[in-house]
């Protein structure tokens, strides 16, 4: 009889709960920070590399998802060698989804870097999923 009981209760909780779509973002509860992958360029001694330009492009339809931003901020991302790949500014865009994209620095007008990446994002955040963060040339 307990077991009766038992397993009445137990259809009642699950026929009452809702199974949600992973890929279904419209109830996503999302925190607030803004993320970003970034790259950290280091040389042979452990120092930053300081990149005359960059540019990230999505290799599946060739556009151009490099970051905007002033002098000041690239002159501190020079100064500690660390440089945007990709954000959340992205997020909506490649949610549930996963795309390969290229990371070029130039020194002189030189490619001095060429590197593959594997990103995509959630309902809320961009993710790494390959691809090696730390260079070192």
């Amino acid at each position: 009889m307990k077991t009766s009981v038992y397993l009445v209760l137990l259809l009642l909780f699950f026929t009452g709960c809702e199974i949600n779509d992973p890929n279904d973002c419209s109830n996503q509860a999302c925190t607030m920070d803004f993320r970003t992958i970034t790259l950290t360029i280091k040389n042979s001694e452990n120092n930053p590399v300081a990149l005359d330009s960059f540019k990230v492009t999505n290799l599946e339809n060739g556009v151009d998802l490099t970051r905007e931003f002033n002098n000041t901020e690239f002159e501190a991302m020079k100064e500690v060698g660390v440089y945007p790949l990709f954000g959340d500014e992205y997020a909506r865009d490649f949610s549930n989804k996963e795309v390969e994209i290229n990371f070029k620095g130039y020194i002189d007008n030189q490619e001095i870097i060429g590197s593959y990446y594997k990103v995509g994002a959630d309902c809320c955040h961009v993710n790494l999923i390959s691809g090696e963060p730390e260079i070192s040339i």
